[in-house]
């Protein structure tokens, strides 16, 4: 991961929800990994899923409204 990407994410404090699809074409599981590692925050949520880029399940925008509605209340 360059290193201004990683020193930026530190930065980013507020709470993530980091989703991941394991077999995505063009993003690399690892460095997607080390991009969620590198968030400087204390709340960080890490949604891995089977599948491709545009494979991500329908429940995972429950989940993300869920934690949407948490965080901006």
């Amino acid at each position: 991961m360059p290193r201004a990407q990683r020193e930026e994410a530190r930065r980013l404090t507020i709470p993530l929800l980091f989703l991941l699809q394991w077999d995505d074409e063009g993003n690399s599981r690892q460095r997607a990994l080390d991009l969620f590692d590198a968030f400087g925050g204390e709340e960080k949520t890490l949604h891995a899923n089977l599948g491709g880029h545009t494979g991500t399940p329908p429940f995972e925008l429950e989940d993300a409204c869920r934690f949407l509605d948490r965080h901006l209340r």
